[in-house]
């Protein structure tokens, strides 16, 4: 889905969604079909109380007496029996849809529980390749507010409709058994009813669509602009996203303004037709009728014509909630329906104490499209115990060997041999268990400093937490800050720099305490001299333990007892630093490049473009 993508859409397919929908409340049916009956008691309960009412107007003789005198005397008790008939009516009619509602608010609370759980249980399953391709504020959209968009809709949709169907269809029985004459009048204002509701129905659906649109477009801007404030001040942008926020919120203002407006016609427009029968019927009521009865048929057809107008009134409202709710429950199904990660083999090895860090890449090929291949022909052994640096230019395929590695990806082909074992016959919590990672981009999460490095190992104790911070150099830091292991980090680490955010991720691998470390240019964001600092705890660290060290700072790696040099997803030089270096080849031009103040890439590059606009260069 595009990111601005209109998230008020029709469903593409409506019937299979909701045939999927109902199908989530298959275990709930016999709840559903109780509400339902309820539902129609309380129409029908709503539709014989105009009757009633006539009754009891029509033959209100029974009620009162007139002596010899002229006196009229009103035979209380009677009066009050009949109607206390129709309070009782009144009230169990309200009773039955209040119970109803509360029935299936219940009901529906428990389904969007059951699916948040669903969809958050499939997320976990999906590889990685599909957060790649979807948008994170995306795959929140359908994971909260389109569950919720279910939960709120639902319950109204079907008490409007079994309510308002036995309504609609009861109330036509009943007043073709009143009066065949009156009934017809009032059937007389459907057309024009119908004609109005889509009418306005459509123009405001029309407005509502933009507006849902612009409203998340706003969304994105802000969350874009405030992640970003500090870039958006460097280079001096505020004016501009100024004026696109007030661009979106002005569209946004308009289209809601209008959506109100337009749909505020469907009240005023049903007083209108309302009024239009009312003077229908007492006209053709004057006619036919021509007693006392004809007055209490005026009075239970003047309440049946407001009853019958009701469901008509809800009819644009229920119509937007089916679309917007299918459309929400289609864009939920979708990531339902992901191909997820392959299951683990039955009988995989299942724990990772016995991995030695035996590392084989055997004629690995891997691309993210199909039509791009990025690791052609990869072939690698690195003993147990060997730290192998990784260096190439960006897009070379560094990051991706080690996501590989961590089948976080599967190879198109070939395979990766951990202590002679294909690592698709471990599970992947053995393999990922048995790996410590420190990725250039930190990720911390809101809680204490203790939480955030425990999160590498649940049952760390407190010494070895502290053990891994002095290792990390994170300890001095920590013990100036406020409650030292306590403090309690905001949002991804924002109260604290981002030099301060790595090392607490380095403490995080060391507590960890894996078989191979995997780091991902893990200095990046320090000072020369903690990045020293760093690199010596390090080195203690990657002792006897397989590592791979992701690296562009090529002082970083000097020591490294094998470094693969990486272009366009092939290893094109690996050995020493030194003997790259007598090489003079891809690494020599990047050391040379980085620490020399010259480019002998670019220089050749130059070179290359010169010869091919001028083959004949003037000697």
């Amino acid at each position: 889905m595009p990111p601005h993508e209109d998230m008020t859409q029709k469903p593409k397919h409506l019937k299979q969604t909701y045939g999927r929908l109902l199908g989530d409340f298959r275990s709930q049916i016999w709840v559903l079909i109780v509400v339902l009956l309820f539902l129609v008691a309380s129409g029908v309960l709503t539709i014989i109380s105009p009757s009633l009412l006539s009754d009891i107007l029509g033959d209100s003789s029974r009620f009162m007496s007139v002596d010899t005198t002229g006196t009229i005397h009103i035979l209380w008790t009677d009066l009050f029996a009949s109607f206390s008939v129709l309070l009782v009516v009144y009230i169990t009619s309200s009773f039955l849809s209040w119970i109803s509602d509360w029935i299936l608010e219940k009901v529906v609370a428990n389904y969007t529980y059951l699916m948040r759980k669903r969809v958050k249980e499939k997320l976990d399953t999906l590889p990685l390749s599909y957060f790649d391709k979807t948008e994170t504020g995306e795959i929140l959209q359908r994971g909260t507010n389109d569950i919720d968009n279910i939960g709120r809709n639902l319950p109204s949709i079907i008490t409007s409709l079994g309510r308002g169907i036995t309504v609609f269809l009861g109330c036509i029985v009943a007043m073709f058994i009143k009066s065949w004459q009156l009934a017809l009048v009032v059937l007389a204002t459907l057309p024009l009813t119908l004609i109005i509701i889509v009418i306005i129905a459509g123009k405001s659906r029309k407005q509502f669509k933009l507006y849902r649109k612009k409203y998340g477009e706003l969304e994105s801007q802000i969350e874009e602009g405030y992640s970003g404030f500090m870039l958006l001040k460097l280079f001096n942008r505020e004016e501009k996203a100024q004026e696109l926020f007030d661009s979106t919120n002005g569209v946004m203002t308009e289209a809601d303004r209008k959506s109100q407006w337009i749909s505020g016609f469907i009240y005023p427009a049903m007083r209108f037709i309302y009024n239009l029968g009312f003077v229908a019927v007492s006209l053709v009521a004057g006619f036919v009728y021509h007693d006392a009865a004809g007055i209490a048929m005026l009075v239970a057809f003047i309440m049946y014509l407001n009853i019958f107008q009701q469901p008509f009134e809800d009819l644009g409202q229920i119509y937007s909630s089916i679309q917007s709710m299918g459309a929400a429950a289609e864009r939920i199904y979708v990531v339902l329906d992901e191909p997820q990660e392959k299951a683990d083999d039955p009988d995989c090895l299942a724990s990772e104490e016995a991995v030695q860090g035996d590392v084989v890449f055997d004629h690995v090929a891997f691309s993210y499209d199909a039509n791009k291949p990025l690791i052609t022909d990869m072939n690698l052994h690195v003993k147990p115990g060997e730290m192998v640096a990784i260096v190439g230019p960006t897009g070379a395929g560094k990051t991706t060997l080690v996501n590989l590695l961590m089948r976080f990806y599967e190879v198109n082909s070939g395979a990766i041999i951990l202590d002679g074992t294909n690592i698709n016959h471990y599970s992947r919590e053995a393999l990922r268990g048995s790996m410590g990672m420190v990725l250039q981009d930190t990720w911390l999460f809101s809680g204490s400093i203790k939480d955030n490095i425990r999160y590498g190992r649940s049952d760390a104790t407190d010494d070895e937490i502290k053990a891994a911070c002095v290792a990390a150099h994170a300890d001095h830091f920590i013990e100036t800050l406020p409650d030292g292991y306590d403090f309690q980090l905001k949002e991804e680490g924002s109260n604290i720099s981002q030099g301060q955010r790595q090392l607490l991720t380095i403490a995080r691998a060391i507590v960890s305490k894996p078989k191979i470390m995997i780091l991902d240019e893990a200095t990046s964001s320090v000072d020369t001299r903690t990045e020293q600092a760093i690199q010596d705890a390090m080195e203690k660290m990657m002792r006897n333990r397989t590592s791979f060290v992701i690296a562009h700072r090529l002082s970083t790696i000097k020591n490294a007892k094998l470094i693969l040099v990486m272009n366009k997803g092939s290893i094109i030089e690996m050995g020493t630093h030194k003997e790259l270096l007598a090489k003079n080849g891809f690494y020599a031009d990047l050391y040379n490049a980085q620490f020399l103040g010259n480019n002998p890439m670019a220089v050749r590059e130059n070179e290359t473009e010169q010869r091919h606009l001028d083959p004949n260069p003037a000697k």
